[in-house]
């Protein structure tokens, strides 16, 4: 499957750490959100539901 470019917005912070991740395993950013967001999706799809609401982001704004 041929992969589609997009773009997201991160806080200074987040793209911080996962550029430092990337650097310290000799990995490209892209492939550390790409992992990141298959993690995600697995985790959401065997709990069966998502409740953005209640996410970790949401509670601390």
């Amino acid at each position: 499957m041929k992969a589609i470019r997009t773009t997201i917005s991160l806080p200074p912070e987040q793209l911080q750490r996962l550029q430092e991740m990337a650097d310290q395993y000799g990995l490209s950013l892209a492939w550390i959100v790409r992992q990141a967001v298959n993690e995600f999706l697995d985790r959401t799809e065997k709990r069966g539901q998502f409740h953005p609401l209640t996410s970790t982001e949401k509670a601390k704004g």
